[in-house]
């Protein structure tokens, strides 16, 4: 199974976690095109999520990289130790999302308000 086929079955679960699906939704993204700017914003969901949703969300992305090619490996194995670096707080979590809003306020501003379908908005093609 591909890691896009992981994602996909990730996030047809059905979750109450609007962060968690944000984040998820800016994986496959990211997972995609490479954006910097999308994995500013996975990172910043990832620290607004509590502790047990980060181990979650780390276990996953291990998961989905032992079955990638290296690059994609690479890329995902490095945001989890990211993620796993501290012990995020709120505050570290409201600075994540100030500079995410000076590179793309559009995702701070859904990240903030939860709105996880920013994604599927944006990059349509990628959700069909």
């Amino acid at each position: 199974m591909s890691f896009l086929d992981k994602v996909f079955r990730r996030l047809e679960a059905k979750t109450v976690n609007r962060t968690i699906d944000y984040f998820w939704d800016a994986i496959l993204v990211y997972s995609s095109n490479r954006d910097p700017v999308v994995r500013m914003a996975a990172l910043a969901a990832a620290k607004k999520a509590s502790r047990d949703e980060r181990a979650s969300i780390v276990r996953h992305l291990r998961n989905f990289a032992a079955d990638e090619d290296n690059d994609l490996t690479f890329l995902l194995n490095q945001l989890a130790n990211e993620i796993l670096e501290r012990d995020w707080t709120i505050r570290d979590a409201v600075a994540e999302g100030l500079m995410l809003g000076q590179v793309d306020e559009e995702l701070a501003i859904a990240l903030e308000r939860f709105d996880a379908g920013v994604f599927r908005r944006r990059f349509p093609d990628l959700f069909t």
